[in-house]
């Protein structure tokens, strides 16, 4: 065979090669949208898909899927009473709270969100060694595009890149453009944007994503009130496994600063009446500062264990807060059992809002629903399921003060679980809370309180403190009072003593 012929036959395998492996990747992609899409309206009720379009070529493909948000228009409709008769004539009846429930519960009309997706195919997809790529945006009709544009301007709002692997797995570049809106009578709105870096495996049980928020400024021309938050960051890695609901691993974020200042117009109650062009009087003012976050999640033995932290330093009107620290857990809750109550609440129109609050069709879809998962939420119980607040603690002026405290079951039996409800909670119920506040701290909430006429004046705290030591509700040491109250075995202590034997 001549040179020639050789390297045609070498061209045309290459050829079909190609495009098998393209017409392979096509497939797939057309495979996981379908397969996203089926899955998307299970995981809750709030979520459907009213129009789904793919537009599948040789090289490349356009989806363009429309979300509906909210409740559905049926789901109003069942749920909502019958209309009444008339009233017979020269009667006169109230309308009762449950009508004018009815009359205020109505859920708002859903939103309709459409997506367009251009995909391109690979093996050589945009210029790069992926199964596919997917360049997509929002669809705007032209309505909504001029409302938009009042915000964003000529940029589009939402736009991302995504590079799908031959395995499945894909990575997403997310960037939400900035924007700015004023208006003398409503105030003033500027966000910076955001950027996100997502990557998830085939499965879709492994997500790790970066994000990046300039910051945002926001102001009430009403109100005066103003609210300013610098650089937010955010990175983390998850493990989705178990479900959403019980997602594993770690996240951190870093936010340079947030600062609130709330204000008010008029005057004191019973006051006389403040002229119209009175400026605004600032009530509060908050300055947060290098705020550190971190949430964690893990599973072992099939319970669920999650803790989230923030800390931080900054500053409440005048005062300096030199240090804060905030940490809250969850611990010993049942997966499986949790994960089965949750995604029945998530697809449960009533539960969501769904129909007239007020409604008898939506009463009994909740209390169906309450029936239904009872004997669940008991048998999670057995697993002595506790949350609350680990640390609170505020460090000013060198003065410490910490608050904490613990809400959960424990010791519950097979027996315990045919208890009712309440029954059970009073005998297995576990609260335990502590509390160490300076004396300082007490004398300037009361020199505070004082103004107002709300809490004894300052000189009173001392005595009052003493008596309550007395009585063995506090506890001096040092210069802090602390407190601690525990409820267990249906009984409640303070300090470690019943209460009926305090002030004996």
């Amino acid at each position: 065979m001549s040179k020639k012929a050789v390297l045609g036959v070498l061209a045309a395998a290459i050829a079909v090669a190609y495009g098998g492996s393209t017409w392979w990747a096509g497939s797939q992609v057309k495979s996981r949208y379908d397969t996203a899409l089926d899955e998307l309206p299970k995981q809750t009720a709030l979520v459907r898909v009213t129009e789904r379009q793919y537009e599948r070529g040789f090289l490349g493909a356009v989806s363009t899927v429309t979300l509906e948000i909210g409740c559905a228009t049926d789901a109003t409709a069942t749920a909502q009473t019958p209309a009444k008769p008339a009233k017979p004539e020269g009667t006169e009846e109230e309308e009762s709270d449950e009508d004018e429930a009815q009359a205020d519960a109505t859920p708002p009309k859903p939103l309709r969100i459409t997506f367009r997706d251009t995909i391109r195919h690979g093996p050589l997809a945009g210029g790069s060694l992926a199964a596919a790529t997917i360049d997509s945006e929002l669809v705007l009709d032209d309505k909504t595009q001029a409302q938009v544009k009042k915000l964003f301007g000529d940029a589009k709002p939402l736009t991302a890149h995504t590079k799908v692997g031959f395995d499945g797995g894909f990575t997403t570049d997310m960037t939400v453009a900035p924007a700015q809106f004023s208006e003398a009578s409503k105030g003033k709105f500027a966000w910076q944007g955001a950027q996100v870096h997502m990557a998830v495996n085939a499965a879709r049980t492994q997500v790790r994503y970066d994000l990046a928020m300039p910051g945002m400024d926001f102001s009430d021309a009403r109100t005066g009130t103003t609210m300013k938050m610098g650089k937010l960051t955010a990175k983390s890695d998850m493990d989705s496994s178990a479900g959403w609901f019980l997602a594993t691993g770690k996240t951190e974020g870093k936010l340079d600063t947030l600062e609130l200042v709330v204000k008010k117009t008029g005057g004191p109650l019973g006051a006389e009446a403040v002229p119209a062009d009175t400026p605004p009087k600032v009530v509060a003012t908050v300055m947060l500062q290098g705020l550190d976050l971190l949430g964690e999640a893990s599973i072992k033995d099939g319970l669920y264990t999650s803790s989230g932290t923030v800390k931080g330093a900054g500053k409440i009107g005048e005062t300096r807060i030199d240090k804060f620290e905030l940490t809250s857990s969850a611990r010993h809750i049942h997966a499986a059992t949790y994960k089965k109550v949750a995604d029945a609440w998530m697809q449960s129109s009533a539960a969501n809002g769904c129909g007239k609050g007020g409604s008898k069709a939506a009463q009994a879809a909740m209390k169906a629903m309450a029936d239904q998962l009872a004997p669940d939420l008991k048998a999670m119980a057995k697993y002595s399921p506790e949350g609350g607040v680990d640390r609170m603690l505020v460090e000013i002026d060198g003065k410490r003060g910490e608050v904490s405290y613990m809400a959960g079951m424990a010791g519950v039996t097979d027996e315990d679980l045919q208890l009712p409800g309440t029954a059970l909670l009073m005998k297995r119920g576990v609260l335990k809370a502590n509390a160490r506040l300076p004396m300082k701290w007490l004398e300037k909430m009361a020199e505070t309180g004082a103004q107002t006429g709300q809490t004894p004046p300052p000189e009173m705290v001392a005595g009052l403190v003493e008596q309550s030591e007395e009585k063995g509700y506090v506890k001096r040491d040092g210069d802090d009072v602390t407190g601690q109250v525990e409820y267990s075995d249906g009984s409640l202590k303070i300090n470690g003593k019943p209460l009926g034997a305090l002030g004996n």
